[in-house]
C-alpha cells in the first residue's frame, strides 16, 4: 500500500510540475503579443497584468491611446476569444453617447453597448444581427450621421463593437480564437498566432480617426446632451 501511495504522490507531483510549466509557458507567450505594435505610437509603454496579457499605452497625434487584450472564456458553443480593445482618449463633453455591438450573445462583459438603456434604430447599411444603444434619444441622430463611416469599419468582419463616448472612441476587434484541444480537454485558453502586427493596429487607429471626423462633422447641435 505504501508503495502505491508513494507512486501516486510522485505521479501527482509530475502532473503538477507539468501543469506549472505549461502555465508559465502560456504566460510567457502572452507577454509579447503587442510588442510589434509599439511602433504605431509615441512614448509607447507596455505593461502586463496578472494574466500575462500586455497593455500598450502611448500617444498618437497628441492624443492618448490605450490598447488592451481581453480574453473571453464565457462561451458554451464556441471557442474562447481574445479581443483587442483600442481606445482613443479624445474628450467631447456633452456629446450624446452610443455603441454598436455585432452578433450580441448577452455574455459580452467587455461591451459598452450593455451599459446603455436607450435602444437605437440600426441604420440600414450596418450589418445584420447588430445591436445599437445610447444614453438617450439624441444619440440616434449622431449614429445616423456617422453610419457610413461605421459601416466601412464593420466591413472588417472581426470588428465586434464600436463606441462613441464623451471620454473618447473605442473599437473592439477579434485578435485570435482559442486552440480547440486545450479548451476541450483542459479548459485552457491558448491563442495561437495571436500577436497583433503594427499594420493592424495602425488600420484600427485610422478607422478611429475617420470616426472622429464623422462625429465632429455631424455637429454638436444634432447630438449634444442637454443640461438638466
Amino acid at each position: 500500500m505504501s508503495v502505491l501511495l508513494v507512486a501516486a504522490g510522485l505521479a501527482t507531483g509530475i502532473v503538477a510540475t507539468m501543469a506549472w510549466r505549461d502555465h508559465a509557458r502560456i504566460l510567457d507567450a502572452r507577454g509579447g503579443l503587442l510588442d510589434d505594435c509599439k511602433g504605431a505610437l509615441q512614448q509607447a509603454v507596455i505593461t502586463h497584468g496578472g494574466d500575462g496579457l500586455p497593455r500598450l499605452d502611448g500617444i498618437r497625434d497628441q492624443r492618448p491611446i490605450r490598447v488592451a487584450l481581453v480574453p473571453d472564456t464565457m462561451t458554451i458553443r464556441r471557442l474562447p476569444q481574445l479581443w483587442m480593445v483600442v481606445t482613443r482618449m479624445d474628450r467631447r463633453p456633452g456629446i450624446a453617447e452610443f455603441a454598436i455591438l455585432r452578433r450580441p450573445t448577452g455574455t459580452e462583459f467587455y461591451s459598452l453597448t450593455a451599459h446603455y438603456d436607450h435602444r437605437l434604430e440600426v441604420p440600414a447599411n450596418l450589418p445584420d444581427e447588430t445591436l445599437a444603444r445610447g444614453n438617450g434619444p439624441l444619440a440616434q441622430a449622431r449614429l445616423d450621421r456617422a453610419a457610413d463611416c461605421i459601416a466601412g469599419i464593420f466591413a472588417d468582419a472581426r470588428v465586434k463593437e464600436i463606441g462613441v463616448t464623451q471620454k473618447g472612441l473605442r473599437l473592439v476587434w477579434q485578435a485570435a480564437e482559442g486552440r480547440r484541444g486545450e479548451h476541450l480537454l483542459l479548459r485552457q485558453s491558448v491563442f495561437d498566432g495571436a500577436g497583433v502586427d503594427c499594420a493592424a493596429l495602425e488600420r484600427h487607429l485610422a478607422n478611429l480617426d475617420a470616426l472622429a471626423d464623422a462625429i465632429d462633422r455631424s455637429g454638436n447641435a444634432s447630438g449634444a446632451v442637454r443640461a438638466a
